[in-house]
């Protein structure tokens, strides 16, 4: 299992999009529409992306559950990391092991179109809400091949009580113990060259993105003062 992508909410598409490219040296790909009344577009990194989405007809977003979430979540907390998505090879098999106590939702099928015509078939399962439990994914479609040098490496979740947070986690994505390292304040569940990182701290949700490139980190992260991006 790996972290696949992860979608940042915002209100100014295009301004984000200039901030992250400038730093990023890459380039996103062109804006669609794939949840109706939201716009997104996306910047391919080796074995996953980064998208960021904006909704463009609020009143279209509100049909799906998807664009209803992503509404609210706009309109409560502003703008930040809307949620996260981990892939796995084998989706049955990680809901049959679910304990009976956690609540999810499908798996739900569907595809994404791709610039060239094709399409990515792929099936989702979700578990509440967006920006706290990152949902997971299983492709039924060969990926591109993508090689630009930098991938996604973590994203981080703050979490109201780190211990029994970092326990419901790794039974909810099947991590094995010797994957699991807890701290006094973090936790960190070691994917496929990636990771979930859990913080102590408020409010709860997704917080902050790494971007690992060849000679340094990327780190995109939400505050009062909007979106911040450091370079170490």
């Amino acid at each position: 299992m790996f972290l696949d992508h992860v979608t940042l909410a915002v209100h100014d598409l295009d301004e984000t999009i200039a901030g992250i490219e400038k730093e990023l040296s890459a380039t996103f790909e062109v804006a669609t529409d794939t949840i109706p009344g939201i716009t997104g577009r996306v910047v391919a990194l080796d074995s996953g992306f980064l998208e960021i989405m904006a909704v463009s007809d609020p009143e279209r977003a509100t049909l799906s559950p998807f664009g209803k979430k992503f509404v609210q979540y706009l309109a409560e907390r502003g703008p930040g990391v809307f949620s996260a998505t981990l892939c796995t090879e084998d989706l049955t098999e990680l809901q049959n092991n679910l304990p009976e106590t956690v609540k999810s939702c499908g798996p739900i099928s569907t595809w994404v179109p791709q610039p060239d015509g094709s399409k990515i078939q792929f099936s989702s399962l979700f578990f509440g809400q967006y920006h706290l439990m990152p949902w997971v994914i299983e492709y039924h479609s060969d990926l591109p091949e993508v090689t630009v040098g930098m991938r996604l490496s973590s994203a981080t979740v703050q979490v109201a009580e780190l211990t029994s947070a970092a326990r419901h986690y790794q039974l909810v994505y099947g991590i094995p113990d010797d994957r699991v390292r807890i701290a006094e304040e973090t936790a960190v569940l070691q994917l496929h060259e990636s990771s979930l990182k859990l913080r102590q701290a408020a409010p709860e949700g997704l917080s902050e993105v790494e971007i690992e490139a060849p000679d340094s980190t990327l780190r995109l992260a939400f505050g009062s003062a909007g979106l911040t991006l450091t370079a170490e």
